[in-house]
């Protein structure tokens, strides 16, 4: 159930009935020549559309936007780790104030400071109050797959992204796929993204496809939701 369509009196009455909530995060974040830049988004929402299906749960209004390294590339909109860390703490607090106790906060975004600004506000929160809270990205499940049906090296716009996102929007993956990879020096900080990874793509997507998508899509649902019944007992 979809947390914006309903009114306020059928939102109190399904918090009486102690419901796990879903807060789906993404990123507006370059995606290579093929994908949107709100792939991360769209697929967080979609995870967290197919458990809601499933476990009879609230899903939250997307938070869109969130931090990202890739900002040198046109089309990517990033903010700062504090007001995604604010932003999340203060909506963790107003689901709390209002008797939720379950939380799933899901990322299709799964940049080690954006993660880590959504801990920040997880851990605080969770200290302070009676709630059981769980944060990962469905990333963390994706790249379970690497070395099997995937290449072991797969990573941003590549197979398991667009395979994914052939199945949730065939409609908004484009033909172009292209992968060039540039000098990077070990453990170098990179400044700019776009001179290492000129095609926005960190691994090679061709070879993607709609039922490899479809596979993926399946693995990640199934074994988030047997997650979810184990850390906050539901049937």
């Amino acid at each position: 159930m979809e947390w914006n369509f309903m009114t306020f009196r059928e939102i109190e009455e399904s918090i009486k009935n102690d419901p796990l909530v879903i807060i789906p995060v993404g990123s507006v974040e370059e995606h290579g020549n093929h994908l949107p830049v709100g792939s991360d988004s769209f697929q967080a929402i979609y995870v967290a559309e197919k458990i809601s299906e499933r476990l009879n749960a609230l899903v939250l209004p997307p938070i869109y936007y969130g931090y990202t390294e890739l900002d040198d590339f046109k089309g990517t909109i990033s903010i700062g780790f504090d007001a995604l860390y604010m932003i999340m703490k203060d909506i963790l607090n107003s689901l709390i104030r209002q008797g939720v106790k379950k939380i799933l906060i899901i990322s299709g975004h799964a940049s080690g400071i954006h993660m880590a600004a959504l801990k920040r506000a997880s851990n605080e929160v969770v200290r302070d109050n009676m709630v059981k809270i769980m944060l990962l990205s469905d990333y963390d499940i994706a790249y379970e797959l690497r070395g099997n049906l995937i290449p072991q090296d797969d990573s941003h716009a590549g197979i398991i992204e667009t395979s994914r996102m052939m199945a949730i929007m065939p409609e908004k993956v484009k033909g172009d796929m292209r992968f060039r990879k540039g000098e990077k020096g070990n453990f170098l900080v990179v400044s700019n993204y776009s001179t290492v990874y000129p095609e926005g793509t960190f691994s090679d997507p061709r070879g993607s496809s709609r039922e490899l998508g479809e596979k993926i899509n399946n693995y990640v649902i199934e074994k988030l939701i047997q997650i979810i019944r184990d850390n906050f007992c539901i049937s």
